[in-house]
């Protein structure tokens, strides 16, 4: 769920910048982890996680995140926090009058010129990367062998927050 400027940006017309998109969207992704230390009742890990965000609303949000974590071993709880990188559309305008124009468009003689050009989510523009922080923190549901994974995180940012939930599953493998 994104929140502030962006999901507002995200709601507006493709003519105007915008996504024409909810600001509420599906992610797929898969999570690769490593042990790095086991003390007891606890683990530490590094995190790879690609993922996507958007396709069922036609918006392709390509990303990556590593994080770092604990979690315990008896009760499956953990705690994530580390840098995420997404390729996003942004161009370089100004506001007038609450309106948002591109750069190209100063030329125009109806537009007084601006103080300062600004770099805003654009779906004009041209794909950058954008990074942020992630903080997740998380429950593990164990069932056998199969492991459920649940998890809510948060991104803050200048434009507003992200947050959301990731549900997953895994199976794992015991030796005889």
């Amino acid at each position: 769920y994104f929140t502030g400027e962006t999901a507002k940006i995200l709601g507006e017309k493709k003519s105007a910048g915008g996504f024409g998109a909810a600001p509420v969207m599906f992610q797929f992704g898969y999570q690769f982890e490593k042990q790095y230390l086991t003390n007891g009742n606890f683990q530490a890990l590094f995190e790879f996680v690609p993922m996507i965000t958007g396709l069922e609303q036609g918006v392709f949000i390509p990303s990556i995140t590593l994080m770092n974590g604990l979690r315990g071993n008896r009760g499956g709880f953990e705690f994530a926090f580390g840098p995420t990188f997404s390729a996003v559309t942004t161009s370089q305008g100004f506001y007038e009058e609450g309106v948002w124009h591109q750069k190209s468009e100063w030329n125009d003689s109806t537009f007084t010129a601006p103080g300062v050009f600004e770099t805003r989510l654009d779906s004009r523009g041209s794909v950058s990367i954008h990074p942020s922080f992630v903080f997740a923190i998380g429950k593990t549901m164990r069932f056998g062998n199969l492991n459920m994974p649940v998890n809510a995180y948060f991104v803050p940012g200048r434009d507003g927050a992200r947050f959301g939930l990731s549900l997953g599953y895994n199976v794992r493998n015991r030796k005889k």
